[in-house]
Formats: C-alpha cells, structure tokens, sequence
C-alpha cells in the first residue's frame, strides 16, 4: 500500500514537473539577453535537480530535491512577475501544488518509547509533607536545622576532576545524578581528584 502511494506521488511530481519544465521552455525561449542566460542556467540547474530527485526518490532523500525544485519554480515565477509584469497564475498553482507535496514531513519513530524521566526519592520533602498532611497547620518557630551532608563530606562531579565542600557554590549545581560523594579528603585524593579552594 505504502509502494503504490509513493509510485503515485512520484507520478504526480512526474507531470507536475514535465508541465512546468514545458512552460519554462515556452517562457524563456522568446527571452534576449540577460533574462535568456538567467532562464536558460536555471532550466540546466533545475533539470539536474530533477534528475537526482528521480533517482534518489526510492532511498527517501530524492523528495528533498523535488521540494527544492518546486520552491525554486514558485521564485522564478515571482521574479518573472517582478520583473516582467507577467503573472502566470496555472503554473503558479501548479509549482504551489507541488511545493506541497513535496513538503518535507517530520517523521516519528513509532518504535521508540519516550524516555520517562523519574525524579529521585527525597527524605527531606517527604518527611516534611507527611508531618503537615497528619497534623493542622500551626504556627511554631522553626529550630535551626543541623546540615547533614550526605552520603559525605565532599562532592564532585563524574565529569570533572576536582572535589568541593557542599557549602560551595560550584557544588551545588552539580546535577544529582552526576554526583560523587566522599567522606574524607584522602578518599578523593587517591582517586585523583584535585580540592577545590573551597575546601578547607
């Protein structure tokens, strides 16, 4: 099914094109000077074009070829338009027809599964969600909290070779999942990182 609607839409740039490439011909063969040479380069240009789109039609890169073709029609028109004072409004429709139909599509992947990304288990938010789902909302001081840093006392990233406090800056825009802890200084001396002028 899918062979016979590309065979068909590969007709249909087949008379689109043959139409199109006729009525150049008819447009620029009365032309002189200047306008001849332009017309007579793009017709040569246009017509290797065409031919690379018909032989790359199969392996799926051809239909880039036709798109250009079709939008390099509709410019030639307009310039013979713009220059002229002559608008060909069949061949226009025809050249906007096909520059449709050769429309490059964005094509998905039916196969491939969108990638779900899971956020990781948070002791801190869930421990403070659960206390204030369980008991009304009341208004009390908050104590200090200790900063515990877990699962160490210095942290780097798996892309980088240099260690930092987890007060530091830098450490925190670490993303999580690149983190390496370490609970001493030594631990990450010997596996090559380097201490970072926030650690003390």
């Amino acid at each position: 099914m899918a062979n016979e609607k590309n065979s068909f839409k590969l007709f249909i740039y087949g008379v689109l094109i043959l139409v199109l490439f006729l009525a150049f011909i008819q447009l620029f063969i009365h032309g002189t000077g200047l306008f001849f040479t332009l017309e007579l380069v793009g017709f040569l240009v246009l017509g290797i074009f065409t031919f690379l789109g018909f032989v790359g039609y199969k392996s799926g890169w051809g239909n880039n070829f036709f798109f250009f073709i079709f939008l390099a029609y509709l410019g030639n028109l307009i310039l013979i338009w713009y220059f002229n004072d002559a608008l060909y409004v069949t061949l226009g429709l025809l050249a906007v027809i096909g520059f449709l139909l050769a429309f490059p599509r964005k094509h998905e992947s039916k196969n491939k599964p969108i990638p779900h990304k899971e956020e990781s288990h948070s002791m801190v938010f869930d421990a403070v969600e659960s206390e204030t789902k369980s008991s009304p909302v009341k208004k009390v001081s908050t104590p200090k909290f200790q900063v515990k840093h877990s699962p160490g006392k210095y942290v780097a990233s798996s892309r980088s070779n240099i260690y930092h406090a987890p007060k530091c800056d830098w450490a925190k825009k670490i993303k999580l999942e690149r983190q390496t802890w370490f609970a001493k200084k030594e631990d990450a001396w010997e596996l090559g990182y380097k201490a970072h002028n926030c650690v003390e």
